[in-house]
């Protein structure tokens, strides 16, 4: 049963067939071609009908007619009556040519009220009634009627593109709902108006009308015979005549208010532009503008979202009054005359802001920020589609949806209509006219008839969607996910080479979108902006347009089996749908050549697409294609998709500088702009592009200066070195977060580093190491010099108390400060750790946390630190293989750091174990103090405490081996020994394994061995006496152990397979070692040096790095050439001229015209073929294509010549019969012809 809050439910849902009929509305690309609206419940509307007839007898229930008028109507009655007895009896006679030409009844210039007598009505509805039950149903009907249109009419049939099941019953139910309205003439004629408005973007003629009349009256007259009187042919034609004439009508006046509706609406936001573009005299900024493509549309949504951001002479004012008249100025109440009249001094000048005047002095303040807000978001994309009924009906279907957000109480859409043609006509006081009042009339007025019958349905919807969803159960779920494929697959085989995932991730897709078509009424505008980023996405992936089709169909087929009230096929059907239709929408406007070029992985589609672009746009072709108010950019789907070598492409077509006499063209900005962490995306997905980014942001000349010495060379890396908001970029972290020493090598990032380094950098480093150096002398005096000063010259009180003063400040100062130092790390480590667990546990997103959220942060945090110990656990014990070096490249990058930070903590805490036994702070209670002989201090404690000092002064040295930045050669060597270091490491493991075999084997016969070969009475010594000959310590000769051969044999295998196997072995590791590392050796320690630099950046002084931008003129214009004044952003130096050579300009020059709205000239990428690899390429394609083209012509030449040599030859032995049968006359002149053709053989 129907929902008793549907006071007329839409008839189209009444049928199961309608599934396939709606969906298959998705695959036209032109909007109405069909010329049926794709309406729910108008969209069986003929495609050509276009009458207006007037009533057979005047009805006295027109109460508002005067009496002239009504004398009109009469006439035109009686006329009407006349005509359409003539083509009544046309059809009687079996004349349907006559009845097609009679136009005459069809009136196009007005549309008038319809009266029919009751008597006509009842029978008109009776007949219509046993029509469609003859015919069984409604699509049968219709298809009766259509099969005799394109039977007497086959070209027709190009105006449909739709199936005719679908056009019949949509036709048909558009007949019924006229039927319903008969007896109410006011009803009719609204419903007839906005049929016509609905239509008017349709090539409707009066003569395709007359054809749709015949048809449907011959129809009848078969269908009912005898019962199909001349009245009810009279009725329904005038019906019929009546609603073809309001569509020729609606046809004729829309041209020119459609223009006239686009233009005033340009108008109105055009002069917010050029308010906005004013001198600001309050200091307000102007709005940014809007980066969409060019075109008619994008223009005006610009227009608008500029208007939006309050963008005017006085933006500030402006949000001042707004608030007042919202009800917070003091002076008056909400929307009151007297708090308009205190800020009429700041009357805005925008579209928006007088909206928002006009409906505070209207007392619509509140509804002006509520429902009508919602209107006005959409309002814009409703006037510029205003021609395009399938767009009008995708945005009005949406508006319904957020107004249903609302009480439907408070919706007065009169209210709406007031403001809005208020505030235009105070945005265009000049230009109003009484044409525009009437076209924005006309408009909203329509726009309501469409708006209304809908807008119970969202609420009534979402509560039968979800009382079903809740009430399903899981198997029937997946059951409904499986029947779906499975139809889906027999309608359209062809979906199953694009449904390539598993059987899990199919059903998650058909889960997903069961969920949507309830978040819609949920939430229609977020779902609408994730639709169209799903859209937009769909584009990528290059999936056919005709497949969304019998997907749809598959879906509302199968809901309608499981469904539990006709209500909930309905629903799901109206949700579907309009999700269908943002989808397809999305992807038709957001399908550019581009994006078509990226989804074909093509580099020739690609450059073909950009040539056709405007020089001054071609970068944002390449960077953003945008559909409504969402986004994609071709190059970071190319990268995402793994089309690299379109991404590559991209890139190099971005960072060409191309010029004409005018102007440089150079996307480096465009590409930061619009991506600022390119590098980052190019780091992590796509390595290999990073070489193709950094090669784009160098220019070298190919002139050579200083006589011939140096070449100029300018390196684009401002924003390299500036993040948007003008703070230092991420760009050097990324790279050398990467850990590859070949990108760190490369000039840019070279240049970028020696920058950083000596402008910023270095002071810094240093004054940060100094407390290393001074804390190195510090303790060098402590336990070294002034304690030898004392043991040689004698103790005096002041020595002592200058140890005790340097011993303190190593404690409390050098231990101090290392142990806030590690306490820092720990807090931000601990900080960033716990906030990125939190933002993962709050599922709910309300960026609250609750206690069962907090616990479960905290076990998992405990698991984080446990994780991050046994990580550090590990690269303690460092790295046993050498292909395990190039898979922590990326770990290399903060190895020096982590190695710095290790060491410090050793410092601090042996500093600590020295300060627990520092034998002058047990010797407090002594007399001599401070003094570091006293009965508290022992041999062994001043052993031990030796021991600790002697590591803290090996660790203060190695705190100091950072001062190796400063040298890339130095940092280079010290890279390369800490690499070899694992090799050391398994050759000391091997010999540990060889002392501990021989020691214990010779401890065993030695007991009483002689000690002249060494010591090998027992194990530890025999391993020491081994240890010593494998390191040439050993001080004896093999001669001493000739008295005992089992002793020599035994130190001769130890000394073969230590010294002779294991240590060769260790040096060809070594040499193997060094020379994989030798080739990255100089990149490593850059790569050390640029983690430094990003370390030491993250405390660099905002003034000291604003000082340091200021010099580097990143504004000024540099020279290309001398002479040249080329583009800034750049740095420029003169390299050596050997260094890089370049032999060809490396910008792209170009004569004729130099408007930005013209293409670069045709044969783009057969210039510089030298400089670019990729054009050189696309020559040989081309060149390829010539020669294919020249062989084609040439077989075609042969094949012709080898029928020409056969027809010469049939026509040889033809004139031969001839001759022998005519005379030697006829002979010589076959002979001549011959010889005239012989030369084309």
């Amino acid at each position: 049963m129907k929902h008793p809050e549907l006071s007329e439910p839409d008839p189209t849902w009444d049928d199961p067939e309608r599934d396939l009929g709606v969906a298959e509305e998705l695959e036209s690309d032109e909007e109405h071609t069909d010329g049926l609206s794709d309406d729910d419940d108008d969209a069986a509307e003929i495609r050509e009908e276009s009458i207006n007839a007037q009533s057979v007898e005047p009805s006295q229930e027109v109460t508002d007619v005067d009496d002239e008028a009504r004398s009109e109507v009469e006439s035109t009655n009686a006329r009407s009556l006349e005509m359409s007895l003539e083509i009544s009896q046309a059809l009687a006679n079996d004349d349907d040519d006559a009845a097609e030409n009679d136009v005459e009844s069809i009136k196009v210039d007005t549309v008038e009220v319809l009266k029919l007598s009751r008597k006509v009505i009842d029978k008109v509805k009776a007949a219509w009634s046993s029509f469609l039950q003859c015919h069984k149903g409604r699509e049968a009907a219709g298809e009766a009627i259509f099969s005799l249109i394109f039977d007497r009419h086959p070209n027709m049939q190009s105006l449909f593109t739709t199936t005719q099941a679908s056009l019949s019953f949509r036709f048909i139910v558009a007949l019924d709902r006229l039927m319903n309205c008969l007896d109410r003439p006011n009803d009719l004629k609204a419903t007839v108006e906005t049929l016509g408005f609905q239509h008017m973007s349709l090539n409707v003629t009066t003569i395709s009308v007359a054809i749709f009349r015949t048809a449907i009256l011959r129809k009848l007259k078969d269908g009912l015979g005898a019962e199909c009187t001349s009245e009810v042919v009279a009725g329904m034609a005038t019906l019929i005549d009546y609603v073809g004439g309001a569509m020729v009508y609606a046809r004729g006046i829309s041209p020119d208010r459609i223009e006239l509706l686009i233009s005033s609406w340009k108008e109105a936001h055009e002069q917010n532009m050029n308010m906005a573009g004013a001198p600001q005299t309050d200091g307000s900024p102007t709005s940014p503008k809007n980066d969409v493509s060019s075109g008619s549309y994008e223009d005006l949504l610009s227009l608008k979202q500029h208007d939006a951001s309050g963008s005017s002479g006085r933006s500030g004012e402006q949000l001042l009054t707004m608030n007042n008249m919202s009800g917070e100025s003091p002076g008056g109440p909400p929307g009151s005359l007297k708090s308009f009249g205190k800020n009429m001094q700041f009357l805005p000048t925008s579209f928006g802001g007088m909206f928002q005047v006009n409906a505070a002095v209207m007392g619509h303040a509140r509804a002006a920020n509520s429902w009508m807000k919602d209107i006005l978001d959409i309002f814009e994309k409703l006037v510029v589609n205003v021609s395009s009924f399938r767009r009008l009906k995708e945005e009005s279907e949406i508006l319904v949806l957020r107004l249903a957000m609302y009480d439907k109480a408070d919706i007065d859409f009169p209210k709406f209509k007031s403001c809005l043609l208020a505030a235009l006509r105070s945005t265009l006081p000049q230009s109003w006219s009484t044409s525009h009042e009437e076209a924005w009339t006309w408009l909203w007025d329509n726009l309501v008839r469409m708006l209304q019958p809908n807008m119970d349905k969202p609420r009534i919807y979402e509560d039968v969607l979800d009382n079903a969803m809740k009430r399903m159960s899981s198997k029937t779920q997946f059951k409904i996910r499986q029947d779906v494929y499975t139809l889906f697959f027999e309608l359209a085989p062809a979906g199953q080479n694009f449904f390539k995932q598993s059987d899990t991730r199919l059903h998650f897709i058909a889960e997903l979108v069961v969920n949507m078509t309830l978040d819609l009424f949920k939430d229609p505008q977020r779902m609408v902006a994730d639709i169209s980023a799903l859209g937009l996405r769909h584009v990528g992936y290059g999936i056919p347009l005709d497949l969304f089709t019998p997907f749809v169909s598959s879906y509302v087929t199968v809901m309608r089996r499981y469904r539990q009230s006709e209500l909930l096929g309905e629903a799901f059907q109206w949700s579907l749908v309009l999700i269908s239709e943002v989808l397809v929408r999305t992807i038709k406007e957001g399908s550019t050549t581009v994006m078509k070029a990226i989804a074909l992985n093509s580099t020739r589609s690609l450059v073909k697409a950009v040539t056709l672009a405007p020089r001054g746009q071609r970068a944002t072709w390449l960077l953003h294609v945008q559909v409504g108010e969402q986004y994609i950019s071709p190059l970071i789907w190319a990268i995402d998709a793994g089309s690299i070598n379109v991404a590559d492409t991209i890139l190099k077509d971005l960072l060409t500088i191309r010029a004409d006499r005018m102007r440089y063209y150079y996307g480096v900005d465009e590409l930061f702009s619009k991506h600022p962490d390119i590098v980052k995306r190019l780091a992590d997905r796509a390595p290999v592009l990073l070489p193709t980014l950094l090669d784009g942001l160098v220019w070298r000349s190919h002139r050579l200066e200083k006589d011939g010495q140096k070449r100029r060379s300018n390196y684009f890396v401002k924003h390299m070195l500036l993040d948007p908001k003008g703070n230092f970029s991420t760009a050097v972290s990324n790279i050398s977060a990467s850990g590859d020493p070949v990108i760190v090598s490369h000039p840019v990032v070279v240049l970028l580093v020696d920058t950083l380094w000596q402008g910023v950098v270095r002071r810094q480093f240093v004054y940060s190491r100094l407390w290393n150096v001074l804390g190195l002398c510090v303790f060098l005096l402590s336990q070294h010099i002034i304690p030898n000063i004392i043991k040689t010259s004698g103790a005096s009180r002041s020595l002592w108390n200058a140890l005790f003063a340097c011993r303190m400040f190593a404690y409390l100062i050098g231990m101090g400060r290392l142990a806030m130092l590690q306490v820092h790390r720990a807090y931000i480590w601990s900080r960033n750790t716990f906030r990125q667990i939190l933002s993962d546990i709050d599922t709910d997103g309300n960026g609250e946390i609750d206690k069962a959220e907090l616990i479960e942060a905290v076990y998992r945090f405990k698991d984080t630190v446990k994780s991050e110990i046994n990580k550090r656990v590990a690269m303690m014990r460092g790295k046993d293989e050498l292909a395990s070096i190039e898979e922590s490249k990326k770990a290399k990058a903060n190895q020096e750091k982590k190695l710095y930070n290790r060491i410090s903590l050793s410092a601090m805490l042996l500093l600590g174990c020295m300060l627990v036994q520092e034998p002058m702070l047990l010797c407090a209670n002594s007399p001599d103090w401070p003094t570091t002989v006293c009965p508290e201090v022992s041999a062994d404690l001043m052993y031990r405490y030796s021991i600790f000092a002697m590591a803290a002064m090996a660790i203060h040295w190695l705190m100091l081996v950072d001062f190796a930045v400063f040298s890339t050669e130095i940092s280079a060597f010290l890279l390369v020994i800490r690499e070899v270091v694992p090799e050391v490491k398994q050759f000391m493991v091997a010999l540990s394994f060889l002392l501990l075999l021989f020691g214990s084997i010779i401890a065993i016969r030695c007991t009483n061995c002689p000690d002249g070969g060494g010591n090998f009475s027992d194990m530890p010594n025999a391993m020491l006496s081994l240890l010593s000959i494998s390191f040439g310590l050993y001080q004896g000769d093999y001669r001493d152990m000739e008295e005992d051969p089992v002793l020599l044999i035994c130190v001769f295998l130890f000394v073969t397979m230590a010294v002779i196997l294991l240590l060769n072995l260790l040096i060809a590791q070594l040499n193997r070692t060094y020379e994989y590392i030798y080739k990255d050796m100089l990149g490593f320690a850059r790569l050390n040096r640029a983690q430094l630099i990003v370390d030491a950046m993250e405390s660099c002084p905002r003034a000291r790095w604003q000082q340091f931008m200021a010099s580097l003129k990143f504004e000024d214009r540099r020279e290309f050439d001398e002479g040249d004044l080329g583009l800034p952003g750049c740095l420029q130096t003169f390299e050596p001229s050997g260094t890089h050579r370049q032999v060809t300009d490396m910008i792209k020059r170009y004569g004729g015209f130099t408007s930005p709205d013209l293409p670069w000239p045709a044969g783009d990428n057969l210039r510089n073929v030298d400089s670019d690899p990729r054009d050189t390429e696309s020559r040989l394609e081309h060149l390829e294509k010539v020669l294919g083209m020249i062989s084609k012509r040439m077989k075609k030449k042969l094949a012709k010549e080898s029928e020409e040599a056969s027809l010469g030859a049939s026509g040889y032995s033809t004139n031969l019969e001839r001759t022998n049968s005519s005379g030697s006359s006829e002979f010589s002149s076959f002979g001549s012809s011959c010889s005239s053709e012989e030369p084309s053989h």
